[in-house]
């Protein structure tokens, strides 16, 4: 599994040398966007959101049945 993880990167590296070699303007938050990183490793561990969805479920469900 590491060999298989350090292709990986080695790939993603590759990748991103060729995109900033080719690029008239590369841009940072092609290669490697941190905000977007951490929003994702926030929406894993934040519990709060599934509750947020089943009340807006509640709520969709209370508006249809109201004008159905």
């Amino acid at each position: 599994m590491a060999k298989i993880d350090r292709q990986e990167e080695q790939a993603v590296q590759l990748f991103n040398q060729r995109y900033v070699d080719n690029a008239k303007k590369p841009k940072m938050k092609k290669i490697f966007d941190r905000a977007k990183l951490e929003r994702s490793v926030k929406n894993i561990f934040e519990t709060g959101q599934d509750k947020r969805k089943s009340e807006r479920r509640r709520l969709y469900d209370r508006v249809r049945k109201a004008f159905s």
